[in-house]
């Protein structure tokens, strides 16, 4: 599986986005970095078109 887009805003409203080899290494990241936030993450389809690929918190 190719690389996701990730999208997400911390409980202190600050918005970012960057590329991850999968959600659950995002999700492990962002626990360990101790952060409170939401994302959403995407994913190019055989189209090039970006489709969500997932959402969730991390708390």
């Amino acid at each position: 599986m190719a690389d996701v887009r990730i999208a997400w805003i911390t409980a202190a409203g600050e918005e970012r986005e960057e590329s991850w080899p999968n959600v659950e290494r995002f999700r492990l990241w962002a626990a360990a970095e101790g952060l409170r936030l939401e994302f959403t993450a995407y994913a190019e389809d055989e189209d090039g078109e970006w489709v969500v690929v997932g959402k969730g918190r991390v708390r």
